[in-house]
């Protein structure tokens, strides 16, 4: 005869592919003010940050006050029930419990020097950064989101996201604006030149 526990197998909880907006802040909000203590700094960043109206994932950077706080970020993400994928110096990969399934929620670690790159490219979106890449490399410089800019081996921006615009000489758009559209970012406007 079979254990009872082979009989009757534990339902697992559905993976959410996306969260509407609303649900994704209020679960983020929740997730910053348990994990602030261990941070110098910690904010959203991801499609949250852009306000798109679903969200595939929940992405944070976070500069936290030691190596022994950013283990306990992932110590308290396992006192929460969330399955870990990846937890290592730099990156934190979690499932959290919501009520209705599972949700991914990703944390990246920055130092204080490079807090503005990692939220610049944690931000988004994918092709707005490409975008940045290529305006980077044509005034002789390099887009590195571990360092930040970079010129003639020097990094000359990344504490800020603010500097690495000025850095480009470009104007710093809100977050909810850099999305490309038809080739440009939406922030930039037609009388504008790069």
């Amino acid at each position: 005869m079979k254990k009872q526990a082979t009989l009757f197998q534990e339902h697992e909880a559905t993976v959410l592919p996306e969260l509407s907006l609303q649900e994704a802040e209020k679960t983020a909000a929740q997730l910053k003010t348990a994990l602030s203590i261990h941070c110098l700094k910690i904010e959203v960043a991801g499609s949250i940050r852009r306000q798109k109206t679903t969200v595939h994932d929940i992405d944070f950077v976070a500069v936290t006050k030691t190596d022994k706080e950013w283990q306990k970020i992932t110590d308290t993400l396992k006192r929460m029930k969330a399955k870990l994928n990846c937890q290592g110096n730099s990156l934190i990969k979690a499932i959290l419990p919501l009520q209705n399934g599972l949700f991914q929620v990703d944390f990246y670690r920055a130092k204080p020097t490079t807090f503005g790159i990692h939220l610049l490219i944690r931000t988004g979106s994918a092709e707005h950064n490409m975008w940045l890449a290529a305006q980077a490399i044509a005034k002789g410089m390099r887009l590195k989101y571990s360092q930040g800019l970079i010129q003639n081996d020097t990094v000359v921006a990344g504490e800020t996201e603010q500097a690495v615009f000025e850095a480009l000489g470009l104007p710093y758009p809100p977050p909810t604006q850099r999305e490309i559209i038809n080739g440009k970012p939406a922030w930039l406007q037609p009388s504008q030149t790069t």
